[in-house]
């Protein structure tokens, strides 16, 4: 806001500056007549008494007396010589030989008055607007109320403008109830109507939208717990093995199943603006160690080995539970990938710390850096469920470290692989107005059941 009322304060005062200079410099040579009229108008008097004061004198009585004048005024009486008449310009001669009296501005400040005696003989006066100080003084004070008028019309339009910026970033930020009141007579009062019904739109769609998922997701969770339930009878009244081998397979389709559901109602709880952060300091090295979500012997089948670089005095403020989530996650995506080595770091940046956990797989391609971490979105070489997850894990990294105040991005990796880095501040400030909702269970309970 501070940046437009100075451009709109400098755009007015150049404007009116170049206005100012026009009228001084330009109009006198685009309106000459005018300005000689007002100027032999303004003089009548003073050339008046200099005519009779000069009347039938010439040659060296005239130069007498002309110099008996500037004694008074020293420089302002002149007389013009034959080859300085010639000079002046055509105009000034033909008002002379006219109505014996001609003016001409020689600058803004400067000016000439010419008379022409009864012998012939022309006098010029010379006078200056010796007024330098008053005039700028008098610029600065109309720049100033120039500034104090935009300010003065511009503080109600300012402080609208500020409240609508204020909505729309509450807004962008995930509160869907955010709308922007103004006063009736406010300006952009219209506008503001717009907004509110984009936004009452958008926040309707977005609801539905995640009641659909929501609802979709508590309502698998009865069926499926009856498959697996199925299932595992079945499977223990099955003497077949081919038959008892097509029983697994399926049991492992209803895991995979149940797994799909539980990271879609994290998501959900996620984006739901319910749960309020409950932060804890944690001694950061153990806690990641003990929230890999990948046990040794996964580790040994996959001949993979985890290389850890985090300072065990190293200590921050958390929400456990879902930190322990998005590293986990994190780690199951690198044990996905990586082919020999996984490397983990945690460092201190100023305010904030750094998470980074790279593998030596074959990584990401730059123009899909940034789409990872979008629901659903799985790379064309991820197509495969068995390798490739479901393109939820990575989202729900995003919001994890959003809900701590910190931002999350990947990178190639020294390693060959890729490289997250995670920057969440030490001591992170929570989101507003957020309370305690009754998602907030559902949300601890879709961590446990995976």
């Amino acid at each position: 806001m501070l940046s437009m009322l100075v451009r709109l304060y400098l755009t007015v005062a150049g404007l009116l500056l170049c206005s100012i200079l026009m009228v001084q410099q330009v109009f006198p040579y685009l309106f000459p007549d005018q300005y000689s009229a007002s100027a032999r108008h303004e003089f009548v008097g003073e050339l008046t008494l200099l005519r009779d004061r000069l009347q039938g004198a010439s040659g060296a009585e005239l130069s007498l007396r002309l110099a008996e004048l500037n004694r008074q005024t020293p420089g302002r009486y002149n007389l013009v010589s034959s080859a300085r008449l010639a000079a002046l310009p055509a105009r000034v001669r033909e008002d002379l030989q006219a109505s014996g009296t001609s003016s001409d501005h020689v600058s803004s400040e400067h000016h000439h008055i010419y008379l022409r005696l009864s012998g012939g003989e022309i006098v010029e006066i010379g006078y200056t607007e010796n007024d330098f100080p008053i005039r700028y003084i008098a610029y600065l004070t109309v720049f100033a109320m120039v500034l104090l008028g935009l300010m003065i019309w511009l503080q109600p339009h300012w402080r609208d403008l500020e409240r609508l910026r204020e909505t729309a970033a509450q807004f962008g930020d995930g509160d869907l109830g955010a709308r922007a009141r103004l006063r009736g007579g406010s300006s952009i009062r219209q506008l503001c109507a717009y907004f509110n019904n984009m936004a009452d739109q958008i926040g309707r769609l977005i609801q539905s939208q995640r009641d659909m998922v929501n609802a979709a997701s508590h309502e698998l969770r009865t069926p499926i717990t009856r498959l697996e339930f199925g299932l595992a009878n079945l499977a223990d009244t099955l003497d077949d093995r081919v038959a008892r081998a097509r029983v697994h397979a399926l049991r492992c389709d209803v895991e995979e199943l149940d797994l799909l559901v539980g990271e879609l109602l994290t998501l959900g709880m996620l984006e739901r603006n319910g749960a309020a952060p409950s932060l804890e300091p944690v001694q950061l090295a153990a806690f990641l160690r003990a929230s890999t979500g990948v046990s040794a012997e996964e580790l040994r089948i996959r001949s993979t080995q985890i290389e850890w670089a985090i300072s065990p005095s190293l200590e921050v403020d958390v929400e456990p539970r879902t930190l322990r989530r998005a590293f986990s996650n994190l780690m199951r995506n690198a044990v996905r990938y990586a082919d020999h080595t996984i490397r983990v770091g945690a460092e201190i940046d100023g305010e904030d710390w750094l998470l980074v956990v790279e593998d030596d797989g074959v990584g990401i391609p730059a123009e899909d850096r940034r789409r990872v971490f979008e629901p659903f979105y799985r790379l064309d070489r991820s197509r495969d469920r068995a390798t490739g997850g479901f393109g939820l894990g990575l989202s729900i990294v995003r919001q994890v470290v959003e809900r701590h105040g910190g931002a999350v991005h990947v990178e190639a990796s020294a390693l060959g692989g890729a490289r997250f880095v995670a920057r969440l501040p030490r001591r992170p400030g929570l989101w507003p107005g957020r309370q305690r909702g009754e998602g907030e269970d559902e949300l601890d309970h879709s961590f446990h059941i995976q």
